[in-house]
């Protein structure tokens, strides 16, 4: 295994990172480091919790020019917790040896004209967010790019999905030298860009053929259609989680579930975007702080955020874009540690589930019976992975039919469309119908056991 004392890192510097416990590089920082000390441009797809930030922070800040006191790298990141992250981690090796670089913070949820100030203090590198930097027209008012050899796009795919193109376009319109682009996964926006600007960039993929870490165990629970919120109360209070993060779809169904876990007396933190930035800069500080050992969190609130003590995830349904289960499931088994990926679904969720499959998850099927979570059987593990139901094939076909006509008139598609999410409709009551009855046969039966 590589160390960073193989490599020719600034004494200062070196020092720090020994002095913080950095001895060893990881494989994507042994990839890396090399290329970015010599000022090649890089695409690097790699897992959560891979090193990926010291691997583009090291060259940068060993790199800097003390004497030049302009700005020479600009890093961007789509939240201001994870920028915050990426600058306390800066921080850490500057004020433990390496002396004389200066780094600002230009991040939304902070004084702006405060921010604005830091610019005028002719600060090395500069970590922000998009909106906070594009709200002080970095690229072409309030100070030049004249300077700056590198730029730095962490969670790439996240930050062209947060609507600052524009601005992330025009700053690597100026940069002529060094680009790092760091991502866990490939969109096609993110495709784009690479293709426009980075055709000579060299290309590192560490994603494992596992998409989550191969100590993360993946949970599929059947929750029967219980009521939701009931499920979650008793997940809690039947594991007892070290810390515990639930993952919810939108912002206003993690504010719901957080709202009903205070009611019942538990003590839970919230991470979504209905959070002012006062609210959001105090919530993490107590989640740090470990006020709480369960947090509710939307997807876009918690993405890249470094919390190293995530024994298990919760996911309550699945993201609008499945590699948002991978974000999730990345957020536990984290600095070699293990740790649990449960996932809560309902029969007629199983395209999505089967989706999953696909996708390499090997799941340990649950069901949710009687306040439990108990292991369920290889009938309906199969019936889990089954690919079509063909009565509502039939049945659906059946629909079309009948609302086909020779001429074809005005909103004729639409009614199609009406009669097909009809027949889904029926059949999926259908489904909790008959799922009703049989858990009350195998309450009789249980009941008659016990006898």
């Amino acid at each position: 295994m590589a160390k960073f004392s193989q490599y020719a890192i600034k004494s200062s510097l070196l020092n720090a990172l020994q002095n913080h416990g950095y001895d060893s590089l990881t494989p994507v920082q042994a990839e890396v480091i090399p290329d970015a000390m010599r000022g090649k441009s890089l695409v690097v797809q790699a897992p959560t919790g891979s090193g990926k930030t010291h691997s583009f922070l090291i060259p940068i800040i060993n790199n800097i020019k003390v004497d030049d006191h302009e700005i020479q790298a600009i890093i961007l990141s789509p939240t201001r917790e994870l920028a915050k992250q990426i600058y306390d981690f800066a921080i850490q090796l500057v004020s433990s040896g390496t002396l004389g670089i200066n780094i600002a913070l230009i991040a939304g949820g902070n004084d702006k004209n405060r921010d604005e100030a830091k610019l005028f203090s002719h600060p090395h590198i500069i970590i922000g967010t998009p909106g906070r930097l594009y709200d002080l027209g970095v690229e072409n008012t309030v100070t030049s790019m004249a300077h700056v050899k590198t730029i730095v796009l962490d969670e790439a795919d996240m930050l062209l999905d947060s609507g600052f193109f524009n601005l992330i376009d025009g700053l690597l319109g100026k940069i002529a030298s060094q680009v790092m682009v760091f991502s866990a996964t490939m969109t096609p926006a993110l495709a784009n860009l690479i293709n426009h600007y980075l055709k000579g960039a060299r290309v590192i993929q560490l994603a494992p053929k596992d998409p989550t870490s191969s100590r993360v165990t993946h949970f599929a629970v059947d929750t029967r259609h219980q009521p939701i919120e009931e499920v979650i109360k008793n997940f809690v209070t039947f594991y007892h989680p070290y810390f515990l993060l639930i993952f919810a779809k939108t912002n206003e169904e993690a504010r719901n579930y957080a709202k009903y876990l205070n009611q019942q007396g538990m003590s839970v933190g919230e991470l979504h975007g209905d959070l002012n930035p006062r609210e959001r800069k105090i919530m993490m500080k107590r989640i740090r702080n470990k006020e709480f050992s369960v947090v509710v969190a939307s997807d876009v609130a918690a993405r890249g955020i470094d919390l190293p003590d995530v024994s298990d995830i919760l996911n309550v349904g699945f993201p609008s874009d499945m590699a948002y289960y991978f974000h999730r499931a990345g957020r536990t088994a984290r600095y070699d540690r293990n740790g649990n990926s449960f996932l809560l679904y309902d029969n007629d969720q199983l395209d999505d589930l089967n989706e999953l499959i696909k996708r390499n998850i090997s799941f340990q099927y649950l069901v949710y019976r009687d306040k439990e979570f108990v292991t369920s059987t290889q009938k309906a593990r199969k019936t889990i992975i089954k690919k079509e139901n063909p009565d509502l094939t039939a049945k659906i076909k059946k629909a079309v039919a009948m609302n086909r006509s020779k001429k074809v008139k005005p909103g004729y598609k639409k009614k199609v469309k009406q009669a097909i999410d009809k027949v889904k409709r029926k059949h999926r009551q259908e489904i909790i119908r008959k799922d009703i009855r049989r858990q009350v046969e195998e309450r009789k039966r249980q009941n008659n056991s016990d006898k």
